[in-house]
């Protein structure tokens, strides 16, 4: 079955955006905590955020295998010249079908589209499963920066490029 993305607009699919991130979020940094992931995930991916960034220009989709949210992921425009995809989530159940892979080359035609050149995502530098994503999908690493994600709490974030012009 081909995921589909249904754009995020309304309150109640802003709201499972957030839960969705929580429950990920416990799943996918597995070096932290699961306190922490929780507050990570609030910090990051509350309904409040969402709804900012939405009202910001952020473009955020759900990704659903027929009627079923497995993940989400968002597209930001603002960099000149290219897109980002500033968020990339996955239950872990789904992972490994592809569904990244089409979300990246449905990102890239987006951007293509629009006279765009490039492609950014961030992650998280000890993830080594995104790292090996990121390498497959054509990506090549633009630098590593530390960032406070919450207090006291920092970590390695590395920003991939893909280049096509």
């Amino acid at each position: 079955m081909n995921a589909t993305y249904k754009q995020v607009t309304k309150t109640r699919y802003i709201e499972l955006v957030a839960q969705m991130a929580r429950d990920i979020f416990a799943v996918h940094y597995r070096k932290l905590t699961p306190r922490v992931a929780a507050a990570l995930a609030d910090a990051w991916q509350s309904a409040e955020l969402t709804d900012d960034e939405i009202h910001r220009g952020v473009n955020y989709f759900l990704v659903c295998l027929g009627t079923e949210p497995v993940g989400y992921f968002a597209l930001d425009l603002s960099p000149a010249g290219g897109l980002e995809i500033s968020r990339l989530y996955l239950q872990e159940a789904v992972r490994g079908r592809g569904i990244g892979r089409d979300i990246v080359a449905y990102a890239q035609k987006l951007a293509e589209g629009d006279h765009r050149s490039r492609l950014f995502l961030q992650v998280w530098a000890k993830d080594l499963r995104a790292e090996a994503f990121c390498k497959k999908r054509g990506f090549r690493p633009a630098g590593t920066r530390p960032a406070e994600v919450l207090p006291g709490v920092t970590l390695d974030i590395t920003t991939w490029e893909k280049l096509w012009r």
